[in-house]
């Protein structure tokens, strides 16, 4: 019997399992639905993008916004910028608008989402080595944005913010201190592929030529985490529903039962399920869409220096990172050297960028080196081109497994004495991961293709100080960016190729099937055929009431029965089979050429 008392956990990621024949899962305190998920339901209850004159509720309290000038900026422009709406929105909810059902009876939570604050300030003085503070609560940050007093004897600082998730107030503090067009913090609150009719939160495509004019750019790429459990997944999406920007780990569905981790129930040996029935004791690897989005501007109320804002996704606690995590581009060191300074790569998206800027350039032994604007961006795309690297190397993997699924179905098929799947259902399973991928990596195309032409222009735009310097600017990691450009076109073409071989297999194996029934149809038919002149002539004879001539009957009953069913039987042959049939047959392909039937033998 299978285990029916598994639930959501925020803990472990491993099952409890429980004695008997039951895994028990603590419960979490906080299982809401995610946005734009099938559970979350009517996602227009907050309005549509239709709605221009209706007062939200969340407005109510903010009339006032003498204490908050960047608040009453945004609302300003969203009359002429309408996508800026939903920045407003975003800063008087704390969160996304969508969250407010949740909210508005919750006040602690409201409050803890507005004042969020994790910030990591870095200040640039060659050549010592620039030290991370951490900024942790919005005084703070308040506190540090107030120190800075411009010294006209001073050559300018560079500094750098580098700020996990997003909230009101620190929207408002850095906005205002620095002027931040309000778009760069508007692109990070969302992310979507595309937009149905109503959504509130749309954003219109922009052109080129405006993007040329702005002082930030975005960087958008995949992240991939393991999962050992299907529990751990779950745990992970409603960790996710915790932050304020909007993001959803999708699970990728491409378990391979061959090798991939499985976890079953002590007692009756079979996959741990829930109380609906969902496999948990499965491994998934989730993918999620993230977006780092990069500011470089002037301050001018401390001696026109460079300042950079860096605007990161968080990372989830359940799961790790899949393999080994991005690959360490630093060197080896030598024996005499001692420790690198990155030992290994953080569970933190947010804690890698952190550390790696700090770190910058990583290749100098000395630091009496010039730093330059570039630094604010260099360790970002570092960092999310080997976040790229390992993406590419995941849907190599999976399309290969599906690859040999094709070839060799009945090797790596389920372990379960249960799975009595025909071959062409296998196949089938596997076409239905392969959209998957068909499914996603046209986006990964998208991502690369829109840092290539806008993303790494506007950061050598940005961050050179003349146009000579402004053609090499990072021409060593744009190599990078091509190499993963081709790797995703190449995985498109053998995501192309293999999902018409599927699709032929599964037509194929459908043929031999109705084949195998047209010959059991066939005997049939024959059966049927011999026994109908029998019981013709059993009835005939049957009209004879006298019992003292049945032994005639009997006599002529095999005189008659036994030519008038030869007979039958030739008028049959001659009709739909036999010789005759199989040269009208082959006389019609060698006609009308070869096709999928003429692949089989016809018997």
């Amino acid at each position: 019997m299978t285990s029916k008392s598994a639930s959501i956990s925020t803990g472990s990621a491993r099952p409890n399992i429980a004695t008997g024949n039951s895994a028990t899962v603590e419960v979490s305190d906080l299982n809401r639905p995610i946005p734009h998920s099938v559970e979350y339901e009517d996602t227009y209850d907050i309005g549509t993008c239709y709605d221009d004159e209706i007062e939200k509720d969340w407005e109510r309290g903010y009339q006032d916004l003498k204490t908050m000038p960047y608040l009453a900026h945004v609302k300003r422009l969203s009359q002429s910028w309408k996508t800026l709406r939903h920045l407003a929105d975003f800063m008087q909810v704390g969160t996304t608008p969508l969250q407010w059902r949740y909210l508005k009876g919750n006040a602690k939570e409201r409050e803890e989402r507005r004042t969020r604050t994790n910030v990591t300030y870095i200040e640039y003085n060659p050549p010592e080595k620039p030290p991370p503070i951490p900024i942790k609560t919005a005084d703070e940050l308040k506190a540090t944005l107030a120190s800075y007093i411009e010294d006209p004897a001073a050559v300018p600082a560079l500094r750098l913010f580098i700020v996990e998730d997003l909230s009101r107030d620190v929207i408002e503090l850095l906005g205002t201190r620095f002027d931040v067009d309000p778009l760069f913090f508007r692109e990070q609150i969302e992310d979507n592929v595309w937009h149905n009719v109503r959504d509130p939160w749309a954003i219109a495509p922009t052109l080129t030529a405006s993007t040329k004019q702005r002082s930030w750019f975005r960087l958008r790429n995949m992240r991939l985490r393991y999962h050992s459990t299907g529990t751990s997944y779950q745990n992970g999406r409603q960790e996710v529903n915790k932050w304020n920007i909007i993001r959803r780990p999708d699970n990728d569905n491409n378990h391979w039962a061959h090798k991939d981790e499985v976890h079953r129930d002590p007692i009756t040996k079979e996959i741990l399920k829930d109380d609906k029935g969902n496999l948990i004791g499965k491994a998934v690897v989730s993918i999620m869409r993230t977006r780092t989005t990069i500011w470089i501007g002037r301050d001018k109320r401390c001696g026109n220096g460079t300042v950079g804002i860096v605007l990161v996704d968080p990372t989830m606690g359940s799961g790790r990172p899949l393999w080994h995590d991005r690959t360490n581009w630093l060197p080896t060191t030598s024996m005499s050297e001692g420790a690198p300074p990155l030992a290994h790569s953080d569970v933190s998206w947010y804690n890698d960028i952190v550390r790696m800027t700090a770190a910058f350039p990583w290749y100098e032994a000395e630091f009496g080196h010039e730093i330059g604007p570039q630094a604010l961006v260099y360790p970002t795309l570092y960092t999310i081109c080997a976040e790229w690297l390992i993406v590419c190397d995941y849907v190599k993997t999976r399309v290969s497994q599906i690859e040999w699924e094709v070839e060799l179905p009945e090797v790596f098929r389920e372990k379960e004495e249960t799975d009595l799947r025909s071959k062409s259902e296998l196949i089938a399973d596997s076409l239905k991961r392969l959209h998957t991928w068909r499914r996603h990596v046209p986006v990964f195309r998208d991502m690369i293709t829109e840092a290539l032409q806008q993303a790494l222009p506007a950061a050598a735009r940005l961050t050179s100080s003349s146009a000579a310097a402004e053609a090499k600017a990072f021409d060593d990691i744009r190599p990078d960016f091509d190499r993963i450009l081709v790797n995703i076109n190449e995985l498109q073409d053998r995501i192309d190729r293999l999902t018409a071989i599927v699709t032929s297999e599964i037509n194929i194996e459908d043929t031999k099937q109705s084949i195998e029934d047209n010959h059991n149809l066939a005997r049939l038919t024959w059966l049927a055929t011999i026994f109908i002149p029998l019981s013709f002539v059993s009835a005939f004879f049957s009209m004879n009431e006298s019992v003292s001539a049945l032994k005639y009957t009997y006599g002529w009953f095999f005189l008659t029965a036994i030519p008038f069913t030869g007979i039958c039987l030739a008028i049959a042959q001659l009709a739909g089979g036999g010789a005759w049939g199989r040269k009208t047959m082959s006389k019609e392909i060698h006609e009308k050429g070869s096709s999928l039937y003429s692949k089989f033998r016809f018997k």
